[in-house]
């Protein structure tokens, strides 16, 4: 039996994923993009689950596609298919209820760079690598690259790199906003875990609902507004808000049940 391209355990409340194709630096090929699919939406409807934390075995995040699963695509509407298959792993990043952390162990090279990106937060090892690699091998931008990049940095600064494919090193990036920090390679799972340790004791309800609302860019500002009487008052009536105030009378940590 083949090994999983994807694996994942739990700690506590914290579910950590872990792209598994280390020999390929964790390259997205038909299984692997099968099974983050599948993993991701496991996790979506896991109630005890409440941060998800991405990353990469070996010495890689994700180098991006697998350029023989690629090649080996004959027809346009397999080449399509593959395509859509795995921006649907951005998608799911993105609307995931719950917050989702890249651990950025190592290169993120083309799609895995955008797959970063498409995560909530994002932290990497010092001297890690980011490359919109996609120019240097005939393609553009996939996986969200075309709209969580400009975003990020700026549109000139997106065209920069997404037309010289250079290299950002991890100190650039976090200038950029690509990276929330920045830390030694040995340091870096101890920090990442210790914010979503963080996170996951917040009322997971607000979170989730703090996550629709920010990642909902275009919204004007009476959408917003709107947005925010309909949450405010639907999070005024669960138990974890009784249970905040509680424990902000009583002075001590609240215990959210996500109720």
């Amino acid at each position: 039996m083949s090994e999983k391209t994807v694996l994942f355990e739990k700690r506590g409340s914290i579910a950590v994923v872990t792209l598994n194709r280390p020999q390929s630096l964790n390259a997205l090929s038909a299984d692997l993009v099968g099974e983050c699919l599948l993993t991701l939406h496991t996790l979506e409807h896991d109630d005890a689950v409440r941060v998800v934390v991405l990353t990469g075995a070996g010495r890689a995040f994700c180098a991006g596609g697998d350029l023989g699963s690629l090649d080996a695509l004959t027809t346009a509407d397999e080449r399509r298919r593959f395509i859509a298959k795995a921006a649907t792993i951005a998608k799911l990043l993105a609307a995931m209820s719950k917050p989702v952390i890249a651990m950025v162990n190592g290169v993120a090279a083309g799609a895995g760079f955008n797959l970063a990106m498409a995560c909530d937060l994002a932290y990497a090892a010092e001297g890690v690598r980011f490359i919109q690699s996609f120019a240097n091998v005939g393609l553009s931008p996939d996986c969200g690259g075309f709209y969580f990049l400009p975003k990020t940095v700026g549109l000139a600064k997106a065209k920069e790199l997404m037309f010289t494919a250079r290299p950002v090193e991890a100190a650039e990036a976090k200038e950029l906003g690509i990276v929330n920090d920045v830390f030694p390679p040995e340091e870096l799972e101890t920090n990442v875990m210790r914010v979503a340790g963080t996170i996951a004791a917040k009322a997971p309800l607000a979170v989730a609902m703090t996550k629709r609302a920010v990642n909902n860019y275009g919204a004007t500002l009476d959408e917003t507004l709107t947005f925010e009487e309909m949450a405010t008052s639907m999070l005024l009536g669960t138990k974890d808000f009784q249970e905040g105030v509680r424990a902000f009378n009583e002075k001590r940590p609240p215990k959210f049940q996500g109720e």
